[in-house]
């Protein structure tokens, strides 16, 4: 950093949040815009971030040449990375979910046997000869 950016980052003028880039560069998604300033060389803040967001800031004269670069096409921007491309309205547009159909596969068989036993043992008491008196004189015996 030279002398003026230190002023510059003392002064807190000369820097830009994620929110003011976000302005400045609308055409950029906003999970991208780390990316895409790393790609096109935007000088971040060294300094602890101010609004305690994990966010770095934002040199502002490279933020505004970018922005001049990528309205003329010649920024380094994926498609994917741009808020007005067909993949980030895929993105943003997202389709009905997906249910998983429901299936008696080997992940299903402790359950199944569990139930199976189960059901038995009820069959089974159902059908046992002593099955004659009630909770009350099973108790008195």
């Amino acid at each position: 950093m030279g002398a003026a950016d230190e002023q510059d980052l003392e002064g807190g003028e000369g820097w830009l949040t994620k929110a003011e880039v976000r302005e400045i560069w609308p055409q950029i998604r906003p999970s991208s815009i780390r990316a895409v300033a790393r790609a096109n060389s935007v000088r971040t803040s060294a300094a602890p971030y101010p609004d305690l967001t994990s966010e770095p800031t934002y040199h502002a004269a490279d933020v505004r040449q970018v922005a001049a670069r990528i309205a003329r096409g010649e920024a380094e921007v994926e498609p994917w990375q741009r808020a007005d491309s067909a993949a980030a309205r895929d993105d943003a547009t997202p389709g009905p979910p997906v249910r998983e159909p429901v299936s008696w596969g080997a992940e299903n068989v402790p359950g199944l046997i569990l139930l199976a036993i189960v059901v038995a043992l009820m069959l089974w008491g159902l059908t046992a000869p002593d099955n004659h008196g009630t909770v009350t004189d099973f108790v008195r015996r």
